[in-house]
């Protein structure tokens, strides 16, 4: 399956879902996007101290890895068209410790990417791009397999992967323009289609 036609299945499987998915959606990846923001953690140092910094940037650490790998399960379940419910974004924080380390590596491995320069760095990103998704599918797999199936299932697949997520990227700055109301309409439209990636991917 092309990227157009993930983006057409995406749609077709929306329809009529919007009003129930949308605020889970954004809340979640308003959380996920401020808890990652050098904006925020400058503001945040100038106005409170160092101190204070850590502390914000030590729990931003920790709820990124549940809540990710919560927004895929689901969207997965969206996409398998099973129960799905605003829940289970928060349900890996059962998961906690295992999440935890699945971002730390993930960080450390795209850091160390960008140190050698800028390709390999997003090449990294590209490589383990699917470890929330295996995580949510099944989170009993152990880490080290997590990153060597995400490895192995975006052989070959990088190119469209990049390609998807830059329209998508391409969407959210012409959303700008309508100050920000296509979001609410893109931001489920984007974690559904990632979600269809990813099946795709397992087939």
């Amino acid at each position: 399956m092309n990227n157009s036609e993930i983006r057409n299945v995406t749609k077709e499987i929306l329809k009529g879902k919007y009003k129930n998915v949308m605020l889970p959606f954004i809340f979640a990846t308003l959380l996920v996007g401020l808890a990652s923001s050098v904006d925020f953690y400058n503001y945040s140092y100038e106005a409170n101290g160092l101190s204070y910094d850590l502390t914000i940037g030590s729990l931003a650490l920790f709820i990124q890895g549940p809540i990710n790998i919560g927004l895929a399960t689901y969207a997965l379940s969206i996409v398998n068209e099973k129960e799905y419910s605003y829940t289970q974004i928060i349900s890996a924080f059962k998961y906690f410790f295992k999440a935890l380390i699945l971002v730390i590596i993930f960080t450390i491995s795209s850091l160390f990417g960008f140190l050698l320069l800028f390709i390999p760095g997003i090449i990294v990103i590209l490589m383990f791009s699917q470890i929330f998704y295996i995580m949510a599918d099944d989170p009993e797999t152990n880490v080290m397999d997590i990153f060597k199936k995400s490895a192995s299932l975006m052989k070959n697949k990088k190119l469209q992967y990049l390609g998807l997520s830059l329209k998508y990227f391409l969407f959210f700055i012409l959303g700008i323009f309508t100050v920000g109301i296509w979001w609410l309409w893109l931001i489920p439209q984007a974690y559904v289609s990632f979600a269809i990636f990813y099946k795709e991917l397992k087939v």
